[in-house]
């Protein structure tokens, strides 16, 4: 269902197309379990269900229209979804991005009846373990009783904590729950033409508010680890003894291979997207040369990017999969370009 209204005023110097629609997908296609009778694990079926619904919303306006001439166009969006149905009656999906070694068998994202697709999935981060989480007996390290155990043989102050969620004072599958949302509140954009006689700019931003992305990136550069992997410059800021409020595990400390909230970043970015500037030779000047047309431009794509982002490009997602938004591991990001030109027409 949509439904929409288009308007135009002042001899359409002002105009507004909005949409309000609700779409409901059948039978999409999911990789489902099989019975082991049957000789296979899984197979694509068409079984899925999805639910979206929004408001679409452009305004056009033309606050000058004279020698000089200025064109204004801006457009948002608001779009929620909410999973229908999913594998064999299942309540909820787990999906899985192999990056790294063991890492194809860690849930990364769940799909949950009633609620938006492609939700990150893991732990609640609390911080590090600190000198007052233990006792020290014969000169090791002993947690408290009443501190939640991440499940490690050896504990010691610096090693990563996870929120004890259930209260049962150990760190398993049962303290996991939605992390962060990779689908934005709102996106949109701003674009500008302006012309003055021969000359024409163009402006272009877009952007995007309230996406998660799951900066994995940082699981590898700074969790300490191992010590033959570069750590981001972030890591000078792990905790020692001699630095016992560092907000970074220590070297070599004892993580959970999971997924956690420490890594889920806000992606929300304004990012100046397009552009161009060109001009349009008279044609009087143009004849001698035999030459009907001729314009020389200029124009640049993703000159700047405002983003709380610490990754490279906020507007990034790995995975072509709707289950699967906003993972970064090793993206390539957004070239920024220069692009120079001559348009001759005989």
């Amino acid at each position: 269902m949509n439904f929409g209204i288009d308007l135009g005023f002042f001899n359409e110097r002002l105009t507004i197309t909005s949409d309000i629609y609700r779409k409901q997908s059948l039978d999409l296609l999911m990789n489902a379990a099989l019975s082991l009778s049957t000789g296979y694990e899984r197979a694509f079926k068409n079984i899925g269900s999805i639910r979206n619904e929004g408001l679409e919303l452009t305004v056009g306006f033309i606050p000058i229209k004279k020698s000089f001439e200025w064109q204004s166009e801006f457009n948002i969006s608001f779009n929620r979804n909410k999973v229908l149905e999913l594998v064999d009656n299942q309540s909820s999906l787990f999906s899985y991005q192999p990056w790294g070694a063991d890492w194809e068998n860690i849930p990364a994202y769940m799909a949950k009846l009633g609620a938006p697709v492609s939700q990150m999935y893991g732990f609640v981060s609390d911080g590090l373990y600190t000198y007052e989480d233990f006792d020290q007996i014969n000169g090791k390290y002993v947690l408290k009783p009443t501190v939640a155990h991440n499940g490690f043989s050896t504990l010691e102050p610096g090693h990563k904590r996870y929120k004890d969620l259930n209260g049962d004072k150990i760190i398993n599958d049962a303290d996991k729950v939605l992390i962060g949302d990779p689908l934005p509140k709102h996106f949109g954009g701003w674009a500008n033409n302006f012309r003055y006689k021969g000359f024409d700019l163009h402006l272009f931003f877009q952007w995007s508010f309230g996406n998660d992305n799951m900066n994995a990136n940082r699981i590898i550069m700074e969790s300490g680890g191992s010590y033959n992997v570069n750590q981001f410059a972030t890591y000078l800021d792990r905790w020692t003894p001699e630095n016992p409020d560092g907000k970074l595990p220590a070297v070599k400390g004892s993580l959970l291979k999971s997924y956690s909230s420490d890594v889920v970043e806000d992606g929300s970015f304004i990012r100046f997207k397009t552009v161009s500037f060109g001009y349009n030779i008279k044609p009087d000047f143009l004849k001698r040369f035999k030459i009907s047309q001729a314009r020389i431009y200029g124009s640049s794509q993703n000159l700047f990017t405002w983003t709380n982002y610490s990754g490279y490009d906020p507007e990034v997602s790995i995975r072509n999969s709707a289950l699967m938004r906003g993972f970064d591991y090793s993206a390539y990001p957004r070239a920024k370009t220069y692009t120079f030109g001559l348009d001759l027409t005989f």
